[in-house]
């Protein structure tokens, strides 16, 4: 989800929460259920996909889609699985976005370290005193991340980029530029914490770039799940890239397809949290998916909000309705005359390295994909 840099005490969440990880019997807690959907999502955060570098994300999607499936790829770089009757009244267009936030290599100095910047919107400092890994050409490299020279000054944390844009750095080790470049550093290389996937105790689970992997996981999902003799409409599911900078790969979906109504996976940003007031962005982390009725963004059709919602009660499907910051891919269709929607899963500490979502939210939200595709 492309949204605005957190606030500090989203931070004070995110470091709290990482701490409790950490802990002891965070680490003995029992791992989730196996064979939901927190497979395919452990799969997929596996891989690093900075906006702009998603290729690793859609070569794994693309072993993970069921037999009858034909993916293409356009020329931006969004994979798209088309199903249903050729020539059906309606098509439904779902997408999900196949980027994470991260950096980019900028350029390598004299004395080896690596200058980088941000892509998409978080607050720098998560990184700080970090490890990371420069996804090079000769594969990954590891790297950490220096502390700033300010990291006892509490007013600079205030600032989203206390950082400052020419002290963020990358340290893999090298002695000089020469010795980064023999190990296949070139500017434009993306960077990422480790990716992995930390299952918690019960339903809950965590990891780096859930939102949004957690979105292409629910398409996955609903894939496996159909079969597409049965289709009524024609249903597109688009896996698109360079969401966290702008939308930029809806926008080429935007100029070519015109779906009846355009679907947005996408994260939920939740105050489900004893820090946050209830009354703005309440969905709870483990009681079903979530139609975003309002965000940063896009304001729904109430007859579509109402629509969605008794359809997963007809289907018997636990369901909630919120708004919420940030923006979805669907919102650049509304402009071509195509209506859109969002939906969701409830997450607390976005866009940092402990994202977390409950897997009953997740496989909840792959069968309401599944029965919109099928009912609409």
């Amino acid at each position: 989800m492309i949204q605005r840099q957190p606030s500090r005490l989203g931070v004070l969440v995110v470091i709290g929460s990482a701490l409790l990880a950490a802990a002891p019997d965070a680490r003995a807690a029992r791992p989730g259920r196996q064979g939901g959907g927190f497979d395919i999502l452990e799969s997929l955060i596996g891989m690093p996909g900075v906006s702009t570098r998603e290729q690793l994300v859609r070569d794994r999607i693309r072993t993970l889609l069921p037999a009858w499936a034909r993916p293409d790829v356009d020329a931006k770089g969004n994979l798209l699985v088309v199903t249903g009757p050729d020539r059906a009244a309606k098509t439904l267009l779902f997408i999900a976005h196949m980027d994470e936030t991260g950096f980019l290599v900028t350029a390598i100095r004299e004395d080896g370290a690596l200058d980088v910047r941000p892509v998409g919107g978080f607050f720098e400092t998560l990184y700080e005193g970090q490890v990371v890994l420069v996804h090079a050409a000769k594969g990954d490299v590891g790297g950490v991340v220096p502390p700033r020279p300010t990291y006892l000054d509490d007013s600079a944390a205030e600032s989203p980029a206390a950082f400052g844009k020419e002290e963020v750095r990358v340290d893999v080790g090298a002695s000089s530029r020469a010795v980064a470049e023999s190990l296949g550093i070139a500017p434009g290389d993306p960077v990422t914490v480790p990716k992995a996937f930390q299952r918690l105790y019960g339903s809950f689970g965590s990891g780096r770039a859930v939102d949004d992997r957690a979105g292409c996981t629910a398409l996955l999902l609903a894939l496996r799940g159909i079969d597409p003799k049965t289709l009524r409409h024609k249903i597109i599911f688009a896996f698109s890239v360079e969401e966290e900078i702008g939308l930029e790969g809806a926008k080429a979906l935007a100029q070519t397809l015109r779906p009846d109504l355009a679907i947005a996976v996408d994260t939920f940003v939740s105050s489900d949290s004893p820090l946050e007031r209830p009354a703005f962005a309440r969905a709870v982390l483990g009681k079903g998916p979530v139609v975003r009725a309002i965000d940063s963004s896009n304001i729904t059709d109430p007859a579509i909000v109402d629509r969605v919602m008794a359809l997963a009660r007809q289907a018997g499907l636990p369901v909630q309705y919120g708004l919420t910051r940030g923006g979805n891919d669907g919102s650049v269709f509304p402009e071509y005359g195509v209506p859109n929607l969002a939906l969701s899963w409830p997450t607390v500490h976005s866009h940092s390295a402990v994202e977390v979502i409950n897997e009953k939210d997740l496989d909840g939200l792959g069968a309401l994909v599944r029965a919109i595709a099928e009912r609409w």
